[in-house]
């Protein structure tokens, strides 16, 4: 590639991701209709622009490939060939190749990737002969030729093209980046406002916060991208591991077009794989098993995703086997996970996101109760390190349904500012559900540690102090309870005083300061002052 070249890379990736990523969508349709004309113009003509892009880029294997690809694609078309399961194993199979190919444009790492099995397959199907007799073909539109329908998808490509562009992330962040710096400089002229009662200086302030909020919302949207960024891939995934499991699935996405900060997005596809494939794995039953227990031999899985709120709850279902809170819980007292005695203290759901603790399963050791546990503390560690949860809904041989609510965004949130000792915290309010002041004598102990009675329930207290080694103190006459909770699991946590709500920009920490237990990163308040955000999911 040469010099000049060499600067389009990144868009070359880009757009060439999305390239297989419909593809992949595309072939999947192909494959439960493979009459279906107007998806194999689409699959050629992704796979054509595909071979042109990477061969103007200078990319040999990628170009050779879909060269291949669209050789036989176009046999099809022109039905000189009939789509068969054969041909369309092949040509998933080409696409996986594409896939490290891309990767190794993207590190800039040889990664001995073998081209010449797929290449040797992809020819062998061109040198197969016409069939004898045409099928009949499925029309792609009444009355629209084919050249009239390449004019008008020519339009929608042009009018796409005309209103979204393609901006590289970095930019994204950096923007992010001074309109937080903006709110915090907002937030400083308003407390200077006030200290020096400047009644203009607050009225400009207040058109200003106006604009500030405003461009905030918009520079917040433009984060924002759609979950379909990750969902149209798990079809592929779903058909994939059925196929090895010798199982029939029925897979149904909905709400795709749910948006989430793009950097939740990104992170939270390994978690949804964990769920995903453990519900095709060891939640859906073989065909065998569903027919001797009257259900229908195809399984049934259900990915959806819709706003709550400031949240989005994405689930996923499955018609499977289901899961015994009981039986869990015993396996996890045969693997020394669970004192017996704690047994008759745990509701349902403690029982089932027992499966979420470390060691409860691991691939060597695969049973009906241990199997669901594959990845699943992988999943529950990843989800709370964005301030969301995972609860579990189950009913034994019926099926289960995985619930991860995610806030929308991780930039700029509501906080709590409490006060403990001199130092002052902020408390996302996210994880709060009720704020209360007590009195001292209302506190017990129960196993050497503090608790309270809140409407009939047990609370467990930490106090703040404590998480951070400041200075103790006598409780004076009354004592403030900022109950907190992440998933199911629910605490007090004792301050000093309450301080303020404010908006804030999250600042990462990084280096040894990225470790520090309890502290999930940082903010800068009106005044100057750096103040500390509290790791709900870490203390619980």
């Amino acid at each position: 590639m040469t010099e000049d070249m060499s600067r389009y890379k990144d868009m070359f990736i880009s757009e060439a991701t999305e390239y297989l990523q419909n593809l992949n969508k595309s072939l999947l349709g192909l494959e439960k209709n493979p009459d279906n004309l107007e998806l194999l113009n689409e699959i050629f003509r992704l796979a054509h622009t595909m071979k042109g892009m990477a061969a103007t880029m200078g990319y040999q294997k990628i170009t050779t490939v879909a060269h291949q690809m669209e050789d036989v694609l176009d046999r099809l078309r022109k039905q000189e060939l009939k789509v068969t399961p054969e041909i369309i194993e092949t040509l998933f199979k080409s696409l996986d190749v594409l896939e490290p190919l891309l990767q190794e444009v993207a590190s800039g790492e040889d990664k001995k990737v073998d081209i010449t099995e797929t290449i040797v397959k992809l020819k062998m199907i061109m040198e197969q002969k016409k069939p004898e007799a045409d099928q009949p073909v499925k029309e792609t539109e009444a009355g629209v030729s084919e050249g009239e329908k390449k004019t008008v998808n020519s339009e929608k490509e042009k009018k796409r093209a005309q209103t979204s562009v393609r901006i590289n992330i970095e930019h994204l962040d950096n923007l992010m980046n001074l309109v937080g710096e903006l709110v915090i400089n907002k937030a400083r002229l308003f407390q200077i406002g006030a200290n020096y009662k400047l009644g203009e200086l607050n009225e400009s302030l207040t058109q200003l916060e106006r604009i500030t909020g405003s461009l905030q919302e918009e520079v917040l949207k433009t984060r924002m991208i759609p979950v379909s960024h990750i969902f149209d891939r798990y079809p592929r995934v779903v058909r994939d591991l059925a196929k090895l499991k010798n199982k029939e699935i029925n897979f149904e996405i909905e709400g795709s077009d749910i948006e989430l900060d793009r950097m939740i997005v990104d992170e939270i596809n390994d978690p949804l794989i964990h769920l995903i494939r453990n519900s095709v794995d060891h939640g859906i039953e073989s065909p065998q098993e569903r027919v001797k227990k009257g259900k229908s031999e195809i399984g049934y899985v259900k990915l959806s995703a819709r706003r709550e709120k400031g949240y989005v709850r994405i689930e996923l279902t499955d018609d499977g086997k289901g899961m015994d809170p009981n039986e869990i819980a015993q396996k996890a007292i045969e693997k020394g996970m669970l004192a017996k005695e704690k047994l008759s203290l745990m509701t349902e759901q403690e029982m089932l996101m027992l499966i979420c603790e470390p060691g409860f399963s691991t691939a060597a050791e695969i049973s009906d109760i241990s199997g669901r546990g594959v990845g699943m503390d992988v999943v529950k560690t990843k989800v709370e390190a964005f301030n969301g949860s995972v609860t579990i809904e189950t009913q034994k041989g019926k099926g289960s349904t995985f619930i991860i609510k995610l806030p929308l965004t991780l930039a700029i949130i509501q906080s709590l500012m409490v006060k403990v000792a001199d130092e002052v915290y902020a408390i996302p309010l996210s994880n709060i559900t009720e704020i209360n002041s007590f009195s001292p004598e209302l506190i017990r102990t129960i196993e050497k540690k503090e608790v309270i009675k809140i409407r009939e329930e047990i609370m467990p207290l930490v106090s703040l102090r404590e998480v951070f080694n400041l200075p103790k103190r006598e409780y004076g006459e009354e004592i403030y309870v900022v109950t907190v909770e992440v998933g199911e699991k629910r605490l007090g946590l004792v301050v000093d005083s309450l301080y303020s709500r404010e908006e804030i920009v999250i600042k990462t920490l990084s280096g040894i300061l990225k470790r520090t237990k309890g502290i999930s990163g940082a903010t800068i308040l009106g005044d100057g002052r750096v103040v500390l955000i509290v790791d709900i999911a870490g203390i619980i």
